[in-house]
């Protein structure tokens, strides 16, 4: 069930309408941050969709002061299904493009009038940016890159110095055109919460959409990492990544480097063990974790 508590947006251009989509479950602290540099911004030409995954407590009414924010209550389904029923909310009120960005990231001024520069120039084109550790803004969190059996496994962060086609985006700052985002179906609602991303980035390229990696700095993104599901703790994030990993390695992958990417998941879960000691797993968890994983249905949708 959805309700809506909407205010109304900003006026758009008639060749390019704008939407934010962000998917938000608690963190209102952040969340708040990100709309204040939002209502900053030098352009106005945007709207806004806080899709709340059912949070466990309501927005503080700071939120609703926003006139650009659409604020959407859903039931708690997961980061896909929260993405997606927000970006059929902002197909039907008519906008061209959406902006996934998570609720904890900061950017410049300019951050939205440089996206609408980029989507005139590449209107068909999915496109994310740099994105930078807020705590330590010199250092590169995500870049995204080409398609290998590496992906499942490792963040891709090499310092692009130019514009570039790749395959692979994260939706941690990721722009769509919403008619490919309704064409290719969405994000894939197996995927409770990671990998979503990758994988609809996957059907993107074997569908011919192009993949840009944008370098400019105005389109730059510090990323705070994790605030929601880190304050859960370390090993509940990694009960919820073996489950997709293992989904997406079934579902993208296949002959030798299906085979290949299975294998390296167990030096990777023991390199992981490692770097959250002293916390241990709960083994009743991590087994339901791989067998969520190796046995959910890899049909296509």
């Amino acid at each position: 069930m959805i309700t809506l508590s909407t205010h109304k947006g900003l006026k758009n251009s008639e060749q390019i309408s704008l939407a934010i989509i962000m998917p938000v479950y608690g963190n209102w602290g952040d969340t708040l941050e990100c709309l204040g540099i939002l209502a900053n911004q030098t352009s106005k030409d945007f709207s806004l969709f806080l899709a709340d995954d059912g949070s466990l407590q309501p927005p503080p009414q700071a939120v609703h002061a926003f006139a650009f924010v659409t604020y959407i209550r859903l039931s708690h389904q997961g980061f896909a299904s929260t993405c997606n029923s927000a970006v059929a909310l902002a197909a039907k009120a008519g906008h061209t493009h959406g902006l996934l960005l998570n609720n904890d990231t900061t950017f410049g001024h300019n951050f939205v009038e440089s996206w609408l520069a980029k989507i005139a120039s590449f209107p068909q084109a999915i496109m994310g940016p740099l994105i930078f550790y807020f705590d330590r803004p010199e250092l590169l969190w995500y870049s995204g890159g080409n398609r290998s059996i590496a992906v499942p496994f490792f963040r891709l962060r090499r310092r692009f110095q130019t514009q570039t086609p790749v395959d692979i985006l994260t939706g941690c700052a990721l722009l769509v055109p919403i008619k490919t985002w309704m064409k290719l179906g969405g994000l894939d609602q197996r995927y409770k919460i990671y990998y979503e991303d990758f994988d609809f980035m996957m059907r993107a390229r074997e569908s011919g959409v192009p993949a840009l990696l944008v370098v400019e700095p105005e389109l730059w993104v510090k990323h705070k990492v994790s605030r929601t599901t880190l304050s859960q703790g370390r090993w509940n994030r990694e009960y919820k990544m073996i489950e997709s990993r293992l989904l997406f390695i079934r579902s993208r992958y296949s002959g030798i480097e299906k085979i290949l990417c299975i294998i390296l998941s167990v030096p990777h879960f023991l390199l992981m063990a490692f770097l959250n000691l002293p916390e241990l797993p709960s083994p009743r968890l991590l087994s339901l974790a791989f067998t969520k994983g190796w046995m959910l249905d890899t049909k296509d949708q």
